[in-house]
């Protein structure tokens, strides 16, 4: 198989090739590079790039494949967003702040990520400390239309995966920003049940809401990759003691007779009609799979905006305090400090009235999952918008940005339930639609269960960016 095509494949499709010999691992990373390289100045979600480490890797894993001793995730190349700490490799945070901070220790994902085989190959983009903008290192673009916007955070991750830079990458996730990436880029993008995934090694962006968790080409992958990562770290007194779900051997077991719940209230009431049409196709083809559709009702879903950003607010500037004396680092008139500069104000009554009402959400889901297996709601309110947006257009209504880009996903980290996003269509100009799909905590193995159905009777996941198929070899254009 070429190298182009190679760069186009699941991780999951990889491992097929290598293990037949049909391809190999340095064939594999050689391909993600020429497509880094080819795609990156227009792009921009590469941050820092270990090349020739990755090929040492990869060499490695062929050798294993030769002798029979591949592990799980042997030889497939990964991203990281650049909030995760990596030893020998810099840190950015996306801050200048700590612009050359090179850690001694990675992160226990990535230890764990590279114990299972994975090579590290690209440290990815993400607004500064994951929680404001990106002033210093260049605005990241979707590669659906290079004038909008790839989503949240974790966008340098989105944004790679969807230009098939690598086919594996990891993000956080504190009010969506897992989520928010793949919905508008294309891709998977799996939020774990809060303290699945060990965060040691992680910048804090919000104690009580942040979550590690894979970002990829298919729910498959997804799967394979928690597998990997999951389980208690005795470093992080947050992470779960749970026992590890079947997460890649329930992929085959299909929705026959599962109950997906569809909420009758909030999620639908600010959300654009392609989204919210795509999601229900979604449901409906899930029902004529086997699934049955029950209605559902949240209550106190209109509350989970203040509560969140209440939440995120106080615990942001409390981990952010050792540094308030540098705030134009943090970039003049950037939404960064401004976001900082607000965050100080939040009062401890406040703080604490949040964190006791988010309870009542917790009981809402606890009522939901007495009646469904899963619960599916839009991915995001509507498609990725303009870099340039001020605001959020959904059918032509203007809505505040901050507030209304997570009023889908945020609701999710504060009752800390599984949820995974995959692309669930396309809307009239051609920019992804996403669904999101939550189950009860510590059952991401239902999650993916039903996202790898939805994706073996869709296929949106594997269609290409138009930038990869229009002119595959031509400079690329960073005009709409």
């Amino acid at each position: 198989m070429s190298a182009p095509g190679l760069a186009d494949l699941s991780g999951a499709e990889l491992k097929v090739l290598f293990a037949a010999g049909d391809a190999s691992p340095v064939e594999a990373v050689e391909a993600c590079l020429a497509r880094i390289e080819r795609l990156e100045p227009q792009v921009n979600a590469v941050l820092t790039l270990c090349a020739e480490s990755c090929l040492r890797g990869a060499a490695a894993a062929e050798r294993r494949y030769r002798a029979g001793d591949a592990r799980l995730l042997e030889g497939l190349p990964f991203g990281l967003k650049d909030i995760i700490a990596t030893a020998g490799v810099r840190t950015t945070g996306g801050s200048t702040i700590y612009g050359d901070y090179i850690p001694a220790e990675s992160a226990t994902c990535v230890a764990r990520l590279e114990a299972a085989g994975a090579l590290l190959l690209a440290k990815l983009q993400t607004i500064q400390f994951a929680f404001g903008d990106n002033p210093h290192y260049g605005p990241t673009r979707n590669p659906w239309n290079l004038e909008h916007s790839p989503g949240a955070s974790s966008a340098g991750s989105g944004a790679a995966l969807a230009a098939r830079e690598l086919p594996l990458a990891l993000g956080s996730d504190t009010g969506g920003s897992i989520r928010m990436p793949a919905a508008f880029c294309g891709v998977t993008g799996l939020k774990p049940t809060y303290g699945r995934i060990p965060r040691t090694g992680v910048m804090a962006q919000s104690w009580t809401l942040d979550h590690i968790g894979p970002m990829t080409r298919s729910a498959e992958d997804a799967a394979l990759m928690l597998a990997a990562m999951g389980g208690h770290d005795p470093a992080d007194p947050t992470s779960a003691h749970a026992p590890a779900g079947r997460y890649v051997e329930a992929l085959a077991e299909g929705v026959d007779g599962l109950r997906i719940g569809v909420p009758a209230n909030y999620f639908f009431d600010v959300c654009s009609r392609d989204v919210e049409a795509a999601t229900r196709a979604a449901v409906q083809a899930l029902a004529d799979a086997g699934a049955t559709i029950v209605e559902v009702e949240l209550p106190h879903a209109h509350l989970a905006d203040a509560i969140g950003w209440t939440i995120m607010y106080a615990e942001f500037a409390s981990l952010h305090e050792v540094t308030l004396d540098r705030l134009a680092d943090y970039g003049e008139d950037s939404m960064s400090q401004q976001l900082l500069a607000n965050a100080q104000f939040v009062s401890a009554q406040d703080y604490l009235r949040a964190l006791r009402t988010r309870h009542l959400l917790q009981l809402d889901f606890e009522a939901v999952f007495a009646q469904a297996d899963v619960v599916i709601t839009p991915g995001n309110v509507s498609v990725a918008p303009r870099l340039d947006a001020a605001g959020l257009a959904i059918d032509g209504v203007a809505h505040p940005w901050v507030p209304t880009i997570a009023r889908t996903t945020l609701i999710f980290n504060l009752v800390g339930v599984p949820v995974v996003s995959v692309p669930s269509g396309f809307d009239a100009a051609g920019l992804p639609t996403g669904i999101q799909i939550a189950a009860r905590p510590y059952d991401e193995e239902t999650c993916l269960r039903v996202a790898h159905a939805y994706q073996q009777l869709t296929g949106h996941h594997r269609v290409l960016p138009p930038l990869l198929t229009t002119q595959p070899n031509a400079p690329l254009s960073t005009s709409a």
